[in-house]
């Protein structure tokens, strides 16, 4: 049977339709890549087909049943697609731009890298559905079940998202929501996952930020505040403690070895007479001056000497400053 006669069977639905699907299967590769635009199929019964790169633009499936159907690359641009049944559909990399899929049952459907951008989505059952790498710029999922869904690398950038249900929803690390939540409206309004939405709120004030640097007039300022930006992102932009306290032991390791270098071939950058001289000395005398303790047993014994120490000190008093800061908004977190 040619993709024609089942597109003519699909169109004309009835008892030519019901009879003619029952002989097909998802096995079944004459439904893919069909032009289905504008197409009347509301009520239908599409389950268990595949219709992989087919094109739906426009078309009408109020209440059809997608269930278990494959979509992969399918283009549902405009579709109508209220209360569809799409249970365990692969919508994989499918076009979704706009269409209207209000009160729709998408639970453990597969939707990665799907575009929804645009769409209207009020409603939606994404209960323990694959939304990894979907968009979904500007839609409209408020009322929205997201319960056990996996939304990492998912963008929200002006998404409205209240009263959406977000319990269990996994988005991965705080690093996997970079750029991704710009915009976001309605989040407070969501339920189910406090620190979700406190994660997703942080979010959306960096990369608002962000777009505001970019707004900048191009010149020094500008790149000057790209350069401090990237630098804040070496450390999840304020939001990991592990990180600033590795890169302080770094710093005060470094700073050890210089002194320890200087103990061990007499550079005559510091004074060690009244210290045990031990090859711990050196790395003692860096973390008292790292964290600005300042005791005497070691000296600066020249210029050098002098402005190396103060450097460690003005590092010391930023990192330290930074890892309590973060220490505190930690712990005293809330929603």
């Amino acid at each position: 049977m040619t993709n024609e006669e089942v597109k003519s069977a699909l169109l004309e639905g009835g008892d030519t339709w019901t009879e003619l699907s029952k002989r097909l299967s998802i096995s079944t590769a004459v439904l893919k890549n069909t032009e289905l635009c504008e197409a009347q199929l509301n009520d239908r019964d599409l389950a268990e087909l595949d219709f992989s790169g087919s094109d739906f633009f426009g078309a009408k499936l109020h209440k059809t049943n997608l269930k278990k159907s494959s979509f992969v690359d399918a283009d549902f641009s405009k579709a109508f697609m209220r209360e569809a049944a799409l249970y365990k559909a692969d919508f994989s990399n499918a076009i979704l731009q706009e269409a209207d899929l209000s009160d729709a049952d998408l639970s453990s459907t597969n939707c990665q890298g799907a575009d929804f951008r645009g769409a209207t989505l009020k409603g939606v059952n994404f209960d323990s559905a694959d939304l990894r790498g979907a968009n979904f710029s500007h839609a409209d999922l408020r009322g929205a079940n997201f319960t056990g869904a996996n939304i990492t690398g998912a963008k929200f950038h002006f998404a409205r998202v209240s009263d959406a249900n977000v319990t269990h929803t996994e988005y991965g690390t705080v690093k996997d929501m970079v750029g991704l939540y710009y915009g976001i409206r309605g989040i407070d309004a969501t339920y189910g996952n406090a620190i979700f939405v406190r994660d997703a709120k942080d979010q959306d004030y960096i990369d608002t930020l962000y777009e505001a640097i970019l707004r900048k007039p191009h010149g020094f300022i500008r790149k000057l505040d790209l350069v401090l930006f990237r630098a804040w992102g070496l450390i999840d932009h304020g939001r990991s403690l592990i990180k600033v306290a590795f890169y302080a032991f770094i710093i005060a390791t470094f700073y050890g070895l210089i002194y320890l270098m200087d103990m061990t071939y007499n550079w005559q950058i510091m004074d060690y007479s009244n210290s045990a001289q031990t090859w711990f000395t050196p790395f003692y005398y860096s973390v008292v001056t790292y964290t600005t303790l300042g005791f005497g047993d070691v000296t600066a014994d020249s210029l050098f000497g002098e402005i190396f120490v103060i450097s460690e000190v003005i590092l010391g008093y930023f990192t330290l400053g930074l890892l309590l800061a973060i220490l505190a908004n930690t712990i005293a977190r809330r929603s």
